[in-house]
């Protein structure tokens, strides 16, 4: 081993300087090495050129430290050392082969997407399944079945855009507490009290939503085949209903109006 150290070329006082042609070849040469092949060659040639090679390596050929002296390790001691490849992962499938993976899931789940009913956290949930979401993309967004990943893999996507596969049970209302009956006891014998005065009346007035009046269509059915629009894009007016009850004489009273809904509208009717 001793007669091996003795055969490796000496680094000399002055460094040299690399012509633009041999920078090219060495370039092109380390680009098509693999291995250890490569930090060998890239040894030997930081060797040839003396003092301050491994300087020169790193400005003018852009090569990496780390893995010349790893080459040198490999060259003055024989022993190749064998790259662990498997650890280091490899790139998401979306980043190379199936760039737009990741939009194209969440244009498929995000209609049917429902927040947290209870509102306690910032979940975004889902009922479609990663196996439906793959069956999706393939006749949706036309992938071959061959290209996309597993279902695993979908079910991974999926959690990393933060949506989570589960059906959300709606909100259910509270129970009924202990202060209900004694609430309605108070609400009933204050109508009471009001309906046996003479100068006071009890009411309930409401308004609807807006509703577009013009031969607009609602999906009915009609024998004697009226035309129709399916859009109500230019109404003739727009009316808004507003109802007004009196419990104590059991009469209800509608009205159509077209300006908004105001207390000065409530006193006019």
């Amino acid at each position: 081993m001793n007669r091996f150290f003795e055969k490796l070329p000496k680094e000399s006082k002055s460094a040299i300087q690399l012509p633009e042609g041999i920078c090219e070849v060495l370039g092109y040469a380390v680009t098509h090495l693999k291995g250890s092949n490569r930090r060998i060659f890239m040894a030997k040639t930081v060797c040839s050129m003396g003092e301050g090679g491994q300087r020169i390596a790193e400005t003018v050929l852009g090569w990496n430290r780390g893995t010349i002296r790893k080459g040198m390790h490999e060259l003055k001691s024989g022993i190749n050392c064998i790259d662990n490849y498997s650890s280091r992962g490899r790139d998401p499938i979306e980043k190379n082969k199936l760039k737009n993976l990741r939009n194209d899931i969440k244009e498929i789940v995000k209609p049917s997407t429902q927040a947290d009913p209870t509102f306690r956290t910032t979940k975004i949930y889902t009922p479609l399944t990663a196996k439906t979401v793959r069956e999706r993309l393939i006749e949706d967004k036309k992938y071959s079945e061959n290209d996309l990943p597993t279902i695993r893999t979908i079910q991974n996507k999926l959690n990393d855009l933060k949506f989570h596969p589960q059906n959300v049970i709606k909100c259910k209302p509270l129970k009924k507490i202990a202060e209900t009956d004694a609430i309605f006891e108070k609400v009933f014998a204050i109508n009471k009290k009001t309906d046996e005065d003479k100068h006071s009346i009890r009411l309930s007035i409401d308004a609807k939503a807006k509703v577009n009046v013009g031969p607009f269509s609602r999906g009915g059915k009609s024998r004697q085949g009226e035309k129709a629009s399916d859009h109500a894009f230019k109404p003739e007016t727009i009316l808004t209903h507003v109802g007004i009850s009196l419990p104590y004489y059991d009469k209800s009273y509608f009205y159509f109006t077209e300006s908004k809904v105001t207390a000065g509208l409530m006193k006019v009717i």
